[in-house]
């Protein structure tokens, strides 16, 4: 039996992403006593490490429109500010995807592609919220109580994808 891993695509990569989309929301609920502490905040942002690690993994993907249809659910549905993190997130893929052209993706360049992708965005949502007067807060504080945190806690979730979503790459591309 052959199968049509073309159309896989069609379907693997969106599940992919809503499904990191639900879990961020779902995490929160469930540990927000523990990722909210009074000195340091811990935000899961599995739906945009999920978007960076596929943005490198399946360079042929689509992840532009995916990116700003995610980008707009997760402003509408968490932050209630449309446009700010589907700002980011599609800006942050562009980038990426430029950035393909003149690395060889190893797992070390993947996860300082990471870090800079994801300190990007939560700067970038940071940069605009305190333009917008929304937060009240220094860069250094911000750095310290909620990049820092958030940069430890989604590498952990970049830790237990990266491999899973690998597999499924070399699958697909096979």
């Amino acid at each position: 039996m052959i199968r049509n891993r073309k159309l896989s695509h069609t379907y693997v990569i969106p599940l992919i992403i809503f499904l990191g989309l639900i879990l961020d929301g779902i995490i929160m609920n469930v540990f927000s006593s523990q990722l909210i502490d009074g000195n340091y905040v811990l935000v899961p942002r599995l739906m945009m490490v999920l978007l960076i690690v596929l943005s490198l993994l399946f360079p042929k993907q689509p992840l532009f429109f995916y990116a700003f249809i995610f980008g707009v659910i997760y402003d509408s549905y968490y932050v209630g500010v449309v446009g700010i993190y589907t700002a980011g997130i599609v800006s942050c893929i562009y980038l990426l995807k430029r950035s393909q052209k003149y690395v060889q993706l190893t797992p070390l360049v993947l996860l300082l592609l990471y870090f800079l992708s994801l300190s990007y965005i939560e700067i970038f949502s940071f940069t605009t919220y305190t333009i917008l007067s929304l937060v009240d807060m220094s860069f250094f504080r911000f750095l310290i109580t909620r990049l820092a945190p958030t940069l430890l806690l989604n590498t952990f979730f970049l830790v237990f994808t990266y491999l899973p979503l690998r597999k499924l790459s070399d699958w697909m591309y096979r």
